[in-house]
């Protein structure tokens, strides 16, 4: 009995050890397996490495090229907002000058229908200057007449102021009467004057010449 149990427990015993070399090639095997599995982590990590330095050296290339593009696109942002600027300083500039402009032109349109205004009312005004410059020129023209005919009345009173001082010297030398000399002074002015009115010469033996009294002071002066 104690021989089959010694027997039995060995049983067990190379069982359990069949179990744990069993077990000890399993592990064995999943042991390669990790470390074939560490060695791809290795490389990989070798190469994740290698990418992620190649990732950066990319990053830093990328980070030059963004930093050189966005200096390149503020430069072009800069010279955009200058050249807005220039142009809205150009827009405002053509905006004033169109105020300017449409102002000159409602002035000259408001000018222009003050001139027209101004041409009808001196149109108006030159047809009245006509008629007045018409009448002007008649009332000239009447007037060189009526300076001609004063001027040769003017010279018939010369003349008759001679022939009347020679009536005066006659009529003194005469001696006439008051009344006779009252009647030929008024003889005397009524052919003066008819002489004027009629540009007739008036004529001298209308004077009477029979003698008579010297005339008196008075009459003297009554015939000058």
């Amino acid at each position: 009995q104690g021989y089959e149990e010694l027997e039995r427990q060995l049983k067990e015993v190379f069982k359990e050890r069949s179990n744990i070399l069993h077990q000890l090639s399993k592990t064995s095997k999943e042991l390669e397996g990790i470390k074939v599995n560490l060695q791809s982590l290795k490389n990989d990590e070798v190469s994740a490495k290698n990418d992620v330095q190649k990732l950066l050296e990319l990053g830093q290339k990328q980070r030059e090229e963004m930093r050189s593009l966005q200096e390149a696109f503020q430069k072009q942002l800069n010279e955009a907002a200058e050249k807005a600027e220039k142009q809205q300083a150009t827009i405002n500039f053509l905006k004033t000058e169109m105020e300017r402009k449409s102002k000159m032109i409602r002035d000259l349109q408001n000018e222009n229908k003050s001139l027209k205004t101004k041409l009808l009312s001196g149109n108006k005004l030159c047809g009245i200057h006509a008629e007045e410059s018409k009448k002007i020129q008649a009332q000239l023209k009447e007037l060189r007449y009526g300076k001609k005919d004063l001027i040769f009345k003017a010279q018939q009173l010369t003349d008759l102021e001679q022939k009347l001082a020679v009536a005066k010297d006659e009529l003194e030398k005469a001696a006439l009467d008051k009344e006779s000399q009252l009647k030929a002074l008024k003889e005397t002015v009524q052919l003066c004057l008819s002489s004027v009115l009629h540009s007739q010469p008036p004529a001298r033996n209308l004077i009477p010449a029979k003698p008579a009294e010297k005339l008196t002071t008075p009459v003297a002066k009554g015939s000058k």
